[in-house]
């Protein structure tokens, strides 16, 4: 899928924002006021799905390869 740059660029700056909440969300995920009222912040969960979904959207678009999971290797034993 080609992107021109504009729209890689939007991208980008949605995942920059998407990083911003995730270290928002890290520092302090809810507040409780002096009156008794609480604020909550948004989901960790669908922050970071949002930001594997964008950072593969990204290298999809640049051509870079998308590594999912960890390699793994197998041995073969004889009996």
């Amino acid at each position: 899928m080609a992107l021109s740059q504009a729209e890689l660029e939007r991208l980008q700056d949605r995942l920059d924002a998407y990083y911003e909440a995730e270290k928002a969300v890290l520092r302090n995920q809810s507040y409780k006021m002096p009156d008794g009222r609480e604020l909550t912040r948004a989901s960790l969960d669908t922050i970071r799905k949002a930001i594997d979904g964008l950072r593969n959207e990204i290298a999809n678009a640049s051509g870079a390869p998308i590594v999912r999971g960890r390699m793994r290797r197998g041995v073969i034993m004889g009996q």
